[in-house]
C-alpha cells in the first residue's frame, strides 16, 4: 500500500512565469507537499502555496497542524507565505522550520510583512505560528515522519532535506550548485537510496556554463546525482523561468536516456510512494 502522497504545487525557480507557452509545466514557484495520512509537510513557500492553502481550508479532513520546511529565504521560496489561507483561521497551528541565518526566521518573516512591502502584518494572522531554527539537525515531526538536513552551496547557503515517511525516503535538493562541476560526495551519501529524489534542474548543461555562481544545477547533474545515490526515481525541479514547455519536454527526454525513472516535475503532478 502506498502511504505517501507527494504533490507539486509550484516547480519554477526565480520568479513566476504566466506566459501561455509555459502553462503545461506551470508557472508557480517552489512548493511541494507530502501527506502520509497523519502528517502534512510543505517544502518551501513559493507562489504555489496559495493554491495549496485553498485546498487545505476547503477540505474538512485536512490536518489542523501544518509543518513547513524552508530550503532558504530567497524570494521565490517564501513569496507565497502571505497568501497562505490557513494563516487566517484559528483552526490551524503552523510550524515553520528554517536554517540559521543572520536574522532569526521570525524576524525574516516580519521583515517580509513590513508595510512597505505588504499591507497585512503577522499580528493579523489568526493561526498559531511557531518558528524553529535548524542547521544540519534532525527534526522529528512524528513517529511516522522524520526530517534530516544537510547544508549545501548556494548564495547565502541552503538546506537539503531527507524526509523519512512511512518507510520511504524523499530527498529534496534544490537551489544547489556543485562548484567542482560534479555532485558532492556528501550530498550523494545524504540522498542515498531515496525512493524519490527531487533535484534542482534549473539549467541545461550548456546554459550552466554561463551562470557559475548563480547557485543552481543542470538537469545532467541531477541525473548523475540520482544514479550516484541509487535513487529509485528522479523529479527534475526548479525549472528556469526562461524555458518553455517544449524545452522542458526535451530536457525530460534527454534525462530519461541517462536515467529512465526521470520525470520533469509539473505543477499538479502527484506521486504516490
Amino acid at each position: 500500500m502506498k502511504e505517501n502522497k507527494i504533490t507539486f504545487w509550484g516547480v519554477r525557480g526565480s520568479f513566476p512565469t504566466p506566459e501561455h507557452d509555459k502553462m503545461q509545466v506551470g508557472g508557480h514557484t517552489s512548493c511541494v507537499s507530502i501527506e502520509n495520512g497523519n502528517e502534512l509537510l510543505i517544502m518551501d513557500m513559493g507562489t504555489g502555496i496559495k493554491e495549496l492553502g485553498q485546498k487545505i481550508i476547503s477540505d474538512p479532513k485536512s490536518p489542523s497542524k501544518i509543518n513547513i520546511i524552508l530550503s532558504h529565504y530567497h524570494w521565490d521560496h517564501i513569496i507565497g507565505f502571505p497568501m497562505f489561507a490557513p494563516l487566517f483561521s484559528d483552526k490551524y497551528e503552523i510550524n515553520l522550520y528554517g536554517k540559521k541565518d543572520v536574522w532569526e526566521l521570525k524576524k525574516i518573516i516580519n521583515h517580509m510583512l513590513n508595510p512597505i512591502f505588504w499591507p497585512v502584518s503577522i499580528d493579523d494572522f489568526k493561526a498559531k505560528l511557531n518558528f524553529y531554527t535548524i542547521n544540519n539537525d534532525e527534526v522529528k515531526i512524528s513517529d511516522s515522519m522524520i526530517i534530516k538536513t544537510q547544508i549545501h552551496h548556494h548564495p547565502n547557503g541552503a538546506l537539503s532535506y531527507k524526509i523519512l515517511s512511512k518507510n520511504k525516503i524523499i530527498s529534496y535538493v534544490t537551489d544547489c550548485e556543485y562548484m567542482t562541476g560534479s555532485p558532492s560526495e556528501k550530498l550523494i551519501k545524504f540522498s542515498k537510496d531515496s525512493d524519490l529524489l527531487i533535484h534542482d534542474a534549473h539549467f541545461t548543461p550548456e546554459d550552466l556554463i554561463n551562470h557559475k555562481g548563480w547557485g543552481h544545477s543542470s538537469w545532467e547533474q541531477a541525473v548523475i546525482m540520482a544514479k550516484g545515490s541509487n535513487s529509485k526515481q528522479l523529479a527534475l525541479f526548479h525549472h528556469s523561468p526562461s524555458y518553455n514547455d517544449k524545452q522542458i519536454e526535451l530536457i525530460e527526454r534527454k534525462a530519461k536516456q541517462m536515467f529512465e525513472k526521470t520525470i520533469a516535475a509539473k505543477q499538479g503532478l502527484v506521486i504516490y510512494l
